[in-house]
Order: C-alpha cells, then structure tokens, then sequence
C-alpha cells in the first residue's frame, strides 16, 4: 500500500451540517456519492466511503464491481454492478459509504473524485466545504488529525449509521 494513498477525511466536531459537500457531489456527478444523515440527536453529518485498507464490501461484491485502485481508492465499475438483490456491498461497508439510488446505477459512491484529482484539483466536497472540516489527507495525516472532540463526533455519528441492536428480552405471560 503507497504511503502516500489518499483517504478523505471528515472532522464531524468541525461539520455545521450545511450540506455544501452533498450538493458539489451532486453537482459533480450528478448523484452525491457522500449523502448527509440526521442522527437521533439532531446533528447533520455526512456519511462517506472510507477507502478502507481492507475493503469489506470488495470482498462481498461477488461480481468484481469494486476494486482496489492503484492510488488506493475502492472504486466502483457500475457496468459490472448487477444491482444484487443482497445489497451485500452495502450491508458490508461498516460507515454506510455504498448508497442505493434508485436509478440506472444501482449504487453510488465515492471515488475521491478521480477525473478532478487527475488534473490536480481536489475533490469538490472538500473545496466547497466551508468550516474546514473536510481534507484530502494520507491515513498518517488522518490520524495526526485526529483530536478528542472529533473522536466523540465521530462516536455519535457511527452510532447512528451502525446502531449496536440489544436484543430484546421476551417476557412470557406469568
């Protein structure tokens, strides 16, 4: 793996919820490939691919429709996505990064806008963000901006995306 692979990074303690970087997205592409979520608790907050080191939903994808780029980035080749009934990219990705879309392509997701970043410019969301909450950063340089505040963001926004279900105890009739 390069160590100079790229991830985007998301400060959910710095995000106002605006939803600049899901309008660029869909400006871009058409369909956001990074869509905003309300938690229980009220805060907006964007839900995105990771670009993971070891990409789960590449391995449950059981047609080769996500792959590894060689910058690193799980990209998605919609033309060999076959909209599986399963969804089993989606149910594997841990973030909620893979989205339905209802259209002609099955699912959406981001690429860290590639086509931009071959002529030099970063990825839309993170130029249009406007509290600086967005970066296009190595995974060293993620972890160097890591602080307490955004663990405990991020904490309540995983929460919300992958909710931990308690099973309920059954109560027979006495």
């Amino acid at each position: 793996m390069p160590s100079d692979e790229k991830i985007l990074f998301i400060d959910y303690s710095r995000c106002i919820g605006c939803e600049s970087c899901e309008s660029a997205c869909r400006f871009i592409h058409g369909q956001p490939r990074i869509n905003m979520t309300r938690t229980s608790g009220g805060i907006m907050a964007p839900v995105y691919c990771r670009h993971c080191e070891s990409a789960a939903c590449i391995k449950a994808c059981p047609r080769g429709a996500l792959q590894k780029a060689l910058d690193g980035s799980v990209l998605l080749h919609p033309v060999l996505c076959a909209g599986c009934e399963t969804k089993s990219c989606i149910l594997a990705c841990p973030f909620g990064g893979i989205f339905c879309t209802g259209l002609d392509e099955a699912v959406a997701k981001c690429d860290l806008c590639q086509r931009r970043r071959a002529v030099g410019m970063a990825p839309a969301c993170v130029e249009m963000c406007p509290c600086g909450a967005m970066h296009l950063v190595t995974r060293e340089e993620a972890l160097a901006l890591s602080t307490e505040e955004y663990e405990a963001a991020h904490r309540k926004v995983m929460e919300h995306v992958r909710p931990v279900i308690l099973p309920s105890t059954r109560r027979d009739k006495e």
